[in-house]
């Protein structure tokens, strides 16, 4: 059901009267006076203000989603079906289009399952496809709206225990309502649920000791969220991602993660998706293998501008081979959050701000050709906003996503009501770390400090021996 807008308004201002009690609670007491009487100088200065109107971090918000859905279901049909491989053609139609993919699917070598993946440039020209996605899609849903997928209902499992817990909540608490509530997860989330459930809590449950998919890209396709609540508060961004990240990965795992979050938090006032990207590398420590991978991708970038393939190609010599996942070690198939990380970067890139573009580069680039274009095109959503989707990728959601897997939770969601419900989460956000809401013209303004991005202070790296992990 939807929720009326004098009711938003009444949460708004219920969250800003909540706050402000806590922060008068709070108020330290009376500045220290020298010896003449006159109050001592501060040491530090206010840090400054940066303003978002409630519109536009609604907009962006509910943009950010729809990439998201767009971007995941745009994907979903080449997911794994190119493994050390591009996608040897362009992407264009999606399953929401009017055409639902006919013309890919007549043209398909074959359906269903991993090992029809193309892995030579010879096979890379021919479609492979998840036709089983597109079907399902037909049959259990009317053609319309985004279909059930972990790399939102992860976000959406996050966001309800941010509502229903409060923005601090812990681990355990997000780990008890994972246990309860999802149907099915894979790989890191997969291994890090059954760890909960065997009780080995967070952070033990993304230890590489206890989880071998602790590289693997996990919480770098569902940490989106935590971006979109933390508007220009890479920092926060961050400490959201070292609390829950743990839940499931550990090392690059978790930097992939904050790297993702920290696009998004600084995607809110950012000019480009290169300014997005070199920012939110700021937000994950130098040294780490995830941040040298990225800068790699900048560097090939800026030396091959015009040619992405060139990129991918340096990316996959130097990198193609670093997965240690269990079902992908010394295997074309990889699931390694930095490698993939590096295909969403390369959509932001070479997309230069257009949706066909970073979606299309973003899948081409084959191995988990869903999540990818899912991250890019959501920090897309973030930059650009929902009005500026094209409407051939807007209209077929209808303000409408699925769920299958997350029990005891509606079957379907509107998309501007999980928008509005993701920002009032935000307010509080913005409001615990030193922001402010203003009028202006009739409408509300976030005043939000300028936070600069700042790495973890421990490196924390997987080594690994073979398939083993060495934890230093």
């Amino acid at each position: 059901m939807r929720i009326p807008r004098m009711a938003c308004w009444a949460a708004i201002l219920g969250a800003v009267a909540i706050l402000a009690v806590r922060v008068a609670s709070a108020t330290p007491s009376p500045a220290k006076r020298t010896a003449s009487g006159k109050p001592a100088a501060r040491k530090s200065s206010p840090a400054r203000m940066r303003r978002l109107d409630w519109d536009t971090y609604l907009d962006k918000v509910e943009g950010a989603w729809m990439g998201k859905m767009i971007g995941v279901t745009f994907g979903a049909p080449w997911e794994f079906r190119y493994q050390n491989v591009p996608i040897g053609f362009d992407i264009t139609d999606w399953p929401l289009s009017q055409a639902r993919m006919k013309d890919y699917r007549s043209r398909a070598v074959a359906a269903g399952g991993e090992d029809h993946a193309a892995t030579s440039p010879e096979e890379a020209k021919k479609v492979y496809l998840n036709e089983g996605f597109i079907e399902h899609s037909e049959k259990t849903h009317p053609s319309y709206g985004c279909p059930d997928n972990d790399d939102l209902y992860i976000n959406m499992l996050f966001l309800y225990c941010l509502r229903r817990y409060g923005i601090d909540v812990d681990p355990l608490t997000v780990a008890r309502e994972w246990a309860a509530k999802i149907k099915r997860v894979w790989h890191a989330n997969n291994a890090g649920l059954e760890n909960i459930r065997k009780g080995i809590l967070p952070p033990l449950s993304g230890n590489p000791k206890y989880n071998l998919h602790a590289d693997d890209i996990d919480f770098q396709i569902e940490a989106d969220v935590f971006g979109m609540v933390s508007p220009g508060l890479p920092q926060v961004s961050n400490k959201f991602g070292d609390r829950m990240g743990h839940i499931m990965n550990y090392g690059d795992g978790v930097y992939g993660g904050m790297f993702i979050a920290a696009m998004y938090a600084q995607a809110f006032f950012a000019k480009n998706a290169r300014e997005v990207v070199e920012e939110g590398l700021r937000a994950i420590p130098a040294e780490s293998l995830y941040a040298q991978l990225i800068r790699d991708v900048i560097r090939w970038h800026d030396e091959n501008p015009n040619d992405w393939e060139k990129t991918w190609t340096l990316l996959q010599e130097k990198w193609g081979n670093a997965d240690h996942c269990p079902e992908g070690y010394r295997k074309p198939f990889n699931i390694d959050a930095k490698l993939n990380g590096g295909y969403v970067v390369m959509g932001l890139l070479y997309g230069g701000g257009d949706w066909w573009k970073t979606m299309n580069v973003a899948t081409r680039c084959g191995q988990d050709a869903d999540c990818n274009p899912s991250n890019a095109a959501g920090i897309l959503g973030a930059l650009l906003g929902a009005r500026a989707i094209p409407a051939e990728y807007r209209e077929p959601l209808r303000n409408t996503y699925w769920n299958e897997s997350l029990a005891d939770l509606p079957d379907a969601y509107e998309i501007d009501v999980l928008a509005e419900d993701t920002c009032l989460v935000g307010l509080r956000v913005v409001l615990a770390n030193g922001g402010s809401v203003a009028a202006q013209g009739g409408s509300l303004v976030l005043e939000i400090p300028d936070q600069q991005p700042q790495p973890p202070a421990r490196l924390e790296q997987i080594k690994w021996q073979g398939d083993t992990p060495v934890v230093e």
